[in-house]
């Protein structure tokens, strides 16, 4: 059968190849799986002993002596602290709701007071801007200067500070042109 030229390429890119670590320990194993299958299947026709090496027993090293070791008595001072740890905690626990309730009614007190502080100073700004425009209208400032003998103006001159020329309201003319 011809090689087609995808198959020569193939065997040559192979060819070239170097396989990794990983590669080697997957092929050592599957090799070893197959060893082991033809040892213990029904191809085995025997066993054949390994040789038997000679080992050189080592005595143990020596142990330690034993000590009897007396119950060991309870720590009252660390027994004593804890207790006083979870007292503290628990106190703690009950008395900081409580301090931070206490002082949330206080602010709502102090916030309903400026709120009715605000409330008469706005009225008091509304009482005092009525008064203002009633003081201020045109009928009241004319009554006034005719008390105090006021009167429209007869007529009005304009002063230009530049030129040092007056002008007449009315002229026609705009002074020094």
């Amino acid at each position: 059968m011809p090689t087609t030229a995808r198959e020569v390429w193939m065997e040559a890119w192979e060819g070239d190849l170097t396989p990794s670590a990983a590669s080697r320990r997957s092929a050592a194993r599957v090799e070893a799986q197959i060893r082991s299958t033809r040892y213990y299947s029904r191809e085995a026709t025997a066993r054949v002993p390994e040789p038997v090496r000679e080992r050189r027993v080592e005595s143990p090293p020596a142990l330690p002596e034993i000590k009897v070791a007396a119950r060991q008595r309870p720590r009252w001072g660390m027994v004593f602290l804890a207790l006083v740890l979870a007292t503290v905690l628990l106190g703690a626990s009950i008395v900081a709701p409580v301090l931070i309730n206490s002082a949330a009614t206080g602010l709502e007190t102090e916030v309903g007071q400026l709120e009715k502080q605000q409330k008469a100073l706005a009225s008091d700004t509304a009482a005092l801007s009525a008064q203002i425009s009633a003081l201020s209208s045109p009928e009241r400032v004319s009554e006034q200067a005719a008390r105090l003998g006021l009167g429209p103006a007869q007529s009005v001159r304009y002063f230009e500070l530049e030129t040092g020329v007056a002008a007449t309201e009315g002229d026609t003319t705009v002074a020094g042109r």
